[in-house]
């Protein structure tokens, strides 16, 4: 079945179909901007006009018509439209509770981390298992950026990007120090900034 809806995608976009019709100058001018955008990297986003018009009807189709059942569809608009971040039942009613430390401890971090990668936590090694805590909160938005660099002497550095508060840092390098030291056999120092932190981890 899924070969059948992949093949009739690729003819639906194969087909191509002229349309002649009259815009207004800023309409032109929103276009060519979009056609012209680049990303960090200096390569074009959309590139084509035809592209930036096929972009634009497609959010359109999604903005007026949400599908009901389709959740990744809707997760995906507010977290990009709307800025919403992705939070954990256990860790949420720990925030209301009033005690925001609870959260440290009462979370769901090991299960999300399990259910990214696909294994449980003895099945993964320390690398791994940061892999799938950079991904697991990269996507649920609460980092602009994530990078883990290991060092030859075994040391790894984590780096969040955000923009948030310096609170906001502190909170998550906590956190993440917290879930490591509790369930790896390893110490973590943490380094907090501005819109940063660096957390240094080794495993003993």
């Amino acid at each position: 079945m899924s070969n059948i809806k992949n093949q009739k995608g690729k003819k639906d976009q194969s087909e191509k179909f002229h349309i002649h019709t009259t815009i207004s100058k800023h309409t032109k001018e929103l276009i060519d901007a979009y056609s012209d955008m680049e990303d960090n990297d200096g390569n074009k986003i959309f590139g084509k006009k035809s592209k930036v018009i096929q972009r634009a009807l497609e959010l359109l189709d999604n903005y007026y018509n949400p599908k009901d059942n389709d959740i990744e569809v809707i997760w995906c608009r507010a977290r990009e439209e709307l800025n919403m971040v992705l939070v954990g039942k256990t860790t949420f009613l720990s925030y209301i509770s009033g005690n925001r430390k609870k959260a440290y401890t009462d979370n769901i971090a090991v299960e999300a981390i399990e259910w990214y990668i696909g294994k449980r936590k003895e099945e993964m090694d320390l690398e791994e298992f940061l892999k799938g805590l950079k991904g697991m909160w990269y996507a649920a938005n609460y980092f602009r950026k994530i990078d883990i660099i290991k060092y030859d002497e075994g040391a790894i550095q984590m780096t969040f990007n955000h923009d948030l508060t310096r609170e906001y840092g502190k909170f998550w390098a906590t956190y993440f120090k917290t879930l490591l030291e509790n369930n790896w056999n390893c110490s973590v120092q943490k380094s907090v900034r501005n819109e940063s932190f660096h957390l240094i981890i080794k495993e003993e």
